[in-house]
């Protein structure tokens, strides 16, 4: 799923002039993707998984630099991440392109709608929404229409692809949150259970109150809602990337381009 964090949110706080050096020395990572020294993923297995992410490069080190960073174009979309599984099911080949999307404002409001309404409602803690497990999500077959900023494939065998087909039928695709489940919370399950488990986790600081059109937003007032810990796709790309570099993964960028 689109990771539709109520960032919508953090970026309405105040400007900073220019990207924090935090923000430089995040994505100081990225220099490495063109000098990875790797094969191709060239999908000749029988099974396979290749995780896909779509990451925007945002900056969350603060609310002030994260409105800097969406400032400077880029969409309010934080981003996404899907897979692509191959394999043999009943006898028969089967491949499938997909992932956990949701918060579509139809059976619950979306965050930052709803966190708007409670704070002109005077409630206490509109952020306590952000909190909130909704039944809203679904399945998506393709990527949604995003473009993967970086992809990485895993060689599965017959018993790892078992893993995960298990894990399609088990996972829960109608609910969706903040903190998960979300898009890279199902990535993630997918590898947790071929053995691969990766730390992606991002603490992101909600501001106490913010402008909005004029409009003053508060968020909380209980401390306990000051901060929001959320899977992000920036953290699962570089997971990707530093799995390519130990050769656990091959890179999979160019064959999936080719193929799409």
């Amino acid at each position: 799923m689109r990771l539709k964090v109520c960032l919508l949110i953090l970026f309405f706080s105040a400007c900073s002039p220019r990207l924090s050096d935090q923000y430089h020395a995040r994505y100081h990572y990225l220099s490495k993707i063109c000098s990875l020294d790797c094969s191709q993923f060239r999908a000749h297995e029988e099974y396979f998984l290749v995780v896909l992410v779509d990451a925007k490069h945002l900056d969350y080190s603060t609310p002030s630099a994260y409105f800097t960073t969406l400032s400077q174009g880029l969409n309010p979309d934080i981003g996404h991440a899907w897979v692509v599984l191959k394999g043999q099911k009943d006898g028969v080949r089967w491949i499938f392109e997909g992932g956990h999307t949701g918060e579509f404002g139809l059976s619950a409001p979306k965050y930052f709608d709803e966190v708007r309404e409670r704070s002109r409602r005077k409630e206490s803690n509109p952020a306590q929404y952000l909190f909130s497990l909704l039944n809203d999500g679904q399945l998506e077959v393709g990527s949604g229409g995003h473009r993967p900023t970086f992809a990485a494939a895993f060689p599965l065998n017959k018993e790892s692809f078992a893993r995960v087909m298990r894990l399609f039928d088990d996972y829960d695709f109608s609910t969706w949150s903040l903190r998960g489940p979300h898009c890279v919370h199902f990535v993630l399950s997918c590898l947790s259970a071929i053995g691969i488990d990766l730390d992606c986790q991002e603490e992101v600081v909600l501001p106490q109150s913010f402008i909005f059109k004029g409009e003053r937003i508060a968020m909380w007032s209980d401390p306990s809602f000051a901060k929001l810990t959320v899977e992000t796709p920036e953290l699962l790309e570089k997971r990707l990337i530093e799995q390519v570099e130990q050769k656990k993964a091959q890179l999979a960028l160019r064959w999936y381009r080719m193929k799409s």
